[in-house]
């Protein structure tokens, strides 16, 4: 079984940086996010902490990379119609799609693909809007014939679904966050109230990192509609690939 993830950055899905081998995949929050929800009802382990240690379990595919895979100048699939505005986002899942069947096919093993995008980062997003970037996603999944591709977009983004976890009391009345506004500038942004959490402090990637791989986020316990649909696509996903649904 192995993943593979695209996303915007080190503080959702992760980085590559440079290593003595080559370029070695940093997982990010969201990366840990994945691999805590898979462990409790898939696979009984962490993938991620099977790949540090030396396993071939992630595979991490810049979105420039991707973007150059689905290019409009050549078009994966002449003449679909994706809907106002939601191309590049069906596209972004076509190439990964595609980069996750070819993997499977190599090397003779289940691939789960995971495409990460903020819902939005300028202002507070409409749930249509964000249902339309949903299921873009699953549409280009859809078209490639990539049954495991997996959808996870935050509304209106991931600082939303980690303040769920870290305010007081924790865990409880998460679904108005996600009718915030996503953009940084905002006197009350979504970063601006992590950062009050950290002591006024912006959290690092690594940071944001070790509060889900640690413990200190429960993906298990967090209870939001655009976390809950991304789970619901995750599960099925993993049965899909072959995985049991454990007890």
């Amino acid at each position: 079984m192995k993943l593979v993830l695209s996303g915007e950055g080190p503080t959702d899905l992760g980085h590559e940086r440079p290593s003595a081998t080559g370029m070695e995949f940093v997982p990010g929050p969201m990366a840990w996010v994945v691999d805590k929800l898979l462990e409790r009802h898939h696979t009984a382990y962490s993938m991620l902490e099977a790949h540090l240690a030396g396993a071939d379990c992630a595979t991490y595919v810049h979105e420039t990379r991707l973007a150059a895979m689905g290019k409009p100048s050549s078009p994966l699939f002449p003449g679909v119609k994706f809907g106002k505005g939601m191309a590049f986002y069906t596209r972004n899942a076509q190439a990964l799609g595609l980069f996750a069947n070819q993997t499977a096919l190599e090397e003779d093993q289940p691939v789960m693909a995971v495409l990460f995008r903020d819902g939005d980062g300028t202002r507070a997003m409409p749930a249509n809007d964000w249902h339309k970037k949903v299921e873009s996603m699953h549409r280009g999944f859809e078209l490639v014939g990539c049954e495991t591709g997996v959808p996870m977009v935050p509304r209106p983004k991931s600082e939303a679904w980690l303040l769920c976890a870290l305010r007081p009391p924790g865990y409880a009345n998460c679904s108005p966050l996600e009718d915030a506004s996503g953009n940084d500038a905002s006197p009350n942004s979504l970063k601006r109230q992590l950062e009050a959490l950290c002591g006024g402090n912006a959290p690092s990637a690594d940071e944001q990192a070790d509060w889900v791989a640690t413990g200190a986020v429960d993906p298990l316990r967090i209870d939001m509609p655009s976390f809950n649909r991304f789970k619901e696509a995750l599960h099925a996903a993993a049965n899909r690939a072959g995985l049991p649904t454990l007890p």
